[in-house]
């Protein structure tokens, strides 16, 4: 009897085992996948101690980022605390209307009732020709001159008191409300004392022009002074990239450990600039408080938040980021035109 003939070799490999035996395929993509982020964790690790092996040069560049980081932060955190100030301002405006001299009690009374009845006035304060004198001479201390005045000099006065609060976005409306006041017969001199509100919200918007230039300026210090330093480490070590390179290495590679190289020093700086600001508001805080205390009370200084102090760092480490890549590529491209 023949035997049976055997399988052969070719055959028993492509057969799959009793046991399950699993294919070596499964999980590779998993596999590079952890393996990519271990080799991005060793180079983040390799160029930290890089930094710490030349500690002097490391400090000098990481402060100077700090402190071109902490101007722009420190305006902010001043703008911030003055538009505070400039929100618990929000009060009652009050227009006052200066009548003729001639007018006479009667007459201004009834212009007050007639003021009252508008739906854009909450209230009229009258204030009489004797009590205006009164308050002055408590006010001024000139009562004996006032006394040996032949008649009372002063107008009589309406403080019109309108509905709509003080701000930036009512105030229109209320120098509207002045002006429509302004051409009453009786009325000689209107004056509204929101004003102010007007030039200090341009004075805000000056100051918030300013700091966005001054942040653009130092922002392109600090990629000129990573660039430099990052564009000194490559060239230190030119025979290492060209090796690289010749083995075929490519261009994301060799950038990789001097991207993060950026990416520290963004990062100390940004938290060195963060502690310098936080500081410096603990510093201050409390003569501003007192000084504010004279003018309002219930302020507190405000300094960075946490979502602030993350903004920061966030926006440090991405400048040093980008000044390493623009120094790395454009020592690349030099490297390969040799």
């Amino acid at each position: 009897m023949a035997k049976p003939t055997p399988p052969s070799r070719r055959g028993a490999t492509r057969q799959q085992p009793a046991g399950g035996r699993k294919n070596p395929w499964i999980g590779a993509e998993r596999f590079s996948l952890s393996a990519y982020l271990r080799s991005h964790q060793a180079v983040l690790m390799e160029s930290f101690s890089r930094l710490l092996g030349y500690p002097l040069a490391s400090l000098m560049t990481v402060f100077v980022i700090a402190i071109s980081l902490s101007l722009p932060g420190g305006m902010f955190v001043l703008l911030k605390n003055v538009q505070s100030i400039t929100d618990r301002w929000e009060q009652q405006s009050v227009i006052t209307l200066y009548l003729f001299p001639a007018q006479e009690d009667t007459e201004a009374l009834a212009l007050s009732h007639q003021l009252s009845g508008r739906a854009d006035v909450a209230s009229v304060e009258y204030i009489s020709k004797e009590e205006g004198l009164r308050y002055f001479e408590q006010s001024s201390g000139y009562e004996q001159i006032m006394s040996a005045l032949p008649e009372n000099p002063l107008p009589i006065v309406l403080n019109v008191i309108p509905k709509a609060s003080v701000d930036l976005e009512t105030l229109p409306e209320l120098q509207s409300l002045r002006d429509q006041l302004q051409g009453l017969p009786q009325v000689e001199y209107a004056e509204l004392d929101a004003e102010w509100l007007q030039r200090l919200a341009t004075i805000l918007n000056f100051g918030q022009r300013f700091v966005y230039a001054i942040s653009a300026l130092l922002v392109m210090a600090v990629l000129l002074i990573v660039g430099n330093t990052i564009r000194t480490a490559v060239e230190s070590r030119r025979d290492e990239v060209l090796v690289m390179k010749l083995v075929g290495a490519t261009n994301s590679y060799i950038r990789r450990p001097f991207l993060y190289m950026g990416f520290w020093f963004g990062v100390i700086g940004g938290v060195i600039a963060a502690i310098c600001i936080l500081s410096l508001t603990w510093w201050v805080s409390s003569p501003a408080q007192r000084l504010v205390e004279l003018y309002q009370a219930g302020f507190e200084l405000q300094s960075f938040n946490a979502g602030e102090i993350i903004m920061c760092l966030t926006i440090s480490a991405l400048i040093g980021v980008i000044g390493s890549w623009l120094a790395v590529s454009r020592h690349i491209r030099d490297i390969e035109l040799q």
